[in-house]
């Protein structure tokens, strides 16, 4: 085996060490499926992080939604749980300048993030999103994230949300942001309604995040990370799914194609 050494000591491991913040994997799932239709967003195989495709939403109104099975995977009340996914933006323009919504929990008070140029939606003014925010649906703001520039356009960025215990924490590419509560407050003392439907992509009709490239979209039903005061690993490869693994979305497919299947299946 590689990296071993054989002595008449202890073996030695010579690879890489861990990383000291590495995902926390479970075993085996037994979790259900949910089938996603899409409206017409499209599977691409133009850009694509891993896999042979990603999901490619081109207005501020193409998603894919769930249209069966339980949905109790979104209703996080004051639970844990981490979402992670990846999002490619071409160009970063005066479309995303006001609230993106790229993820959401669709019925009053759930669960949703977005990209946008401040903590909330700040108007339809010049500017382009520097912020990940979370709120409830048509009723508050509430925790967001600095990036410090511009989001970044033209490559792939990995996002990592989590909340451990009361503490919310979200990563971009490996690095750990600072949070900050919306004006509305934090979602760690908060309870969120449970929803009709899940959408993935330009989550709300009219503040879209497309045009737009996702791909491993990932939801858990705990913390993946343990260290909430460090930087994370950036994936080398698509995820697995396990026991904590709600759904997982590899996004896979042919170009154009509006099959979207759930790794959990």
């Amino acid at each position: 085996m590689l990296g071993l050494a054989r002595t008449t000591q202890m073996a030695a491991w010579q690879g890489e060490p861990p990383h000291p913040n590495a995902r926390r994997a479970g075993s085996a799932s037994t979790n259900a499926s949910v089938t996603y239709t899409a409206t017409s967003a499209v599977t691409s195989t133009a850009q694509f992080q891993f896999g042979t495709a990603s999901e490619y939403v081109d207005t501020s109104s193409q998603y894919i939604t769930t249209t069966g099975g339980t949905r109790t995977f979104m209703n996080y009340g004051t639970g844990e749980f981490s979402i992670e996914f990846w999002i490619y933006i071409p160009t970063v323009g005066s479309g995303h300048s006001a609230s993106c919504d790229l993820l959401s929990n669709d019925t009053t008070g759930g669960f949703g993030i977005r990209l946008a140029k401040q903590y909330n939606n700040s108007g339809l003014g010049s500017g382009t999103p520097q912020y990940i925010g979370l709120f409830a649906r048509a009723q508050a703001d509430l925790d967001y994230w600095d990036l410090g520039a511009s989001w970044p356009a033209s490559q792939w960025n990995f996002v990592a949300i989590q909340r451990k215990s009361t503490t919310m924490s979200c990563w971009v590419n490996g690095t750990l942001l600072t949070r900050s509560d919306g004006p509305d407050g934090s979602w760690a003392s908060r309870s969120a309604a449970s929803g009709t439907t899940i959408r993935i992509g330009t989550a709300d009709g009219s503040n879209g995040v497309g045009p737009a490239y996702i791909d491993e979209v990932c939801f858990s039903n705990t913390y993946r990370y343990n260290d909430t005061t460090i930087d994370i690993p950036v994936p080398a490869a698509a995820f697995t799914v396990d026991s904590y693994t709600t759904q997982l979305l590899h996004m896979n497919g042919t170009n154009g194609g509006t099959s979207f299947v759930n790794a959990t299946a």
